[in-house]
């Protein structure tokens, strides 16, 4: 039996969502282990070092390699609650890199694609009504992974400024638990 027509026009872009799910879990255990292995050098990183870190860390969270929730975990371990600005950042650059690089490899044939079905239709329609509070909603969930999010909501036309907004909005409160919990774990 053949693929449906749907899924072989989308399959770059659903391999990609597929991937952003599967590589954090291996890339996260490596940093991790290093992490612990070299605590004491990375508790003296200085101003440059941990500018580099956040600046890398936008990079591997845009494209699915470390969760934002660890990347907060693991600041709020070495930084406590300093860290709340740089990791902010991070996720505002790591979300814009996410929707821009999905824009990019999609060019709209994921929304040219989409079964012209009513509930097709109708979950779109209800994106583009409620574009705010979905996404808000959207970033607050700890189940919904944060690129594949970026991915879906880009190749679904969300507006960038009102994902960029929402999605701040959205990853705060889970962001602040985050470091709340990793400056937890040092004491």
């Amino acid at each position: 039996m053949p693929l449906p027509r749907w899924l072989v026009s989308n399959s770059s872009s659903l391999l990609y969502a597929f991937l952003l799910g599967l590589l954090p879990l291996f890339f996260s255990s490596t940093v991790t282990y290093y992490a612990i292995r070299y605590e004491p050098h990375v508790r003296n990183f200085d101003t440059p070092a941990w500018v580099g870190f956040y600046v890398l860390s936008s990079l591997t969270m845009a494209f699915a390699l470390t969760p934002t929730t660890f990347i907060a975990l693991l600041s709020g371990y070495f930084l406590g609650w300093l860290s709340i600005l740089p990791v902010s950042v991070s996720y505002l650059a790591a979300s814009w890199i996410g929707y821009r690089a999905a824009q990019r490899l999609d060019g709209g044939r994921f929304m040219r694609n989409l079964p012209r079905k009513e509930r097709a239709e109708k979950l779109v329609s209800n994106l583009k009504n409620n574009e705010f509070g979905l996404i808000v909603m959207a970033r607050l969930s700890p189940v919904l992974p944060f690129a594949v999010t970026n991915v879906l909501l880009s190749l679904s036309g969300a507006s960038l400024r009102t994902f960029l907004t929402a999605g701040f909005i959205g990853m705060l409160p889970r962001t602040m638990l985050s470091i709340w919990v990793g400056s937890q774990a040092r004491q």
